[in-house]
């Protein structure tokens, strides 16, 4: 990957980072509603897709290896919404 392709990725890593730290920033010490939380995680998942392709390397590289590393985080993102949502029902 050339630099200016990679700048550019770096550039919006740090800027789902910053909008999402800004959407947190909002409930300071209150919940966060379920939509925000949900912004925030389709946020570090677009991230975490950022990470995995251009930075490690593994755009159309090794498809399976980068399939898994973006499985674990989706799991555990979901897992937190799940429990979000079922503390809002419960």
């Amino acid at each position: 990957m050339d630099g200016s392709k990679l700048f550019g990725s770096a550039n919006w890593v740090m800027m789902l980072g910053i909008v999402g730290a800004l959407i947190a920033a909002q409930w300071k010490h209150e919940v966060i509603p379920a939509a925000a939380l949900a912004v925030i995680l389709v946020m570090a998942i677009a991230k975490i897709r950022l990470i995995v392709l251009d930075f490690m390397d593994l755009r159309g590289m090794r498809p399976n290896l980068a399939r898994a590393l973006m499985i674990w985080p989706v799991f555990f993102s979901a897992l937190s919404l799940g429990k979000v949502v079922l503390m809002a029902i419960l």
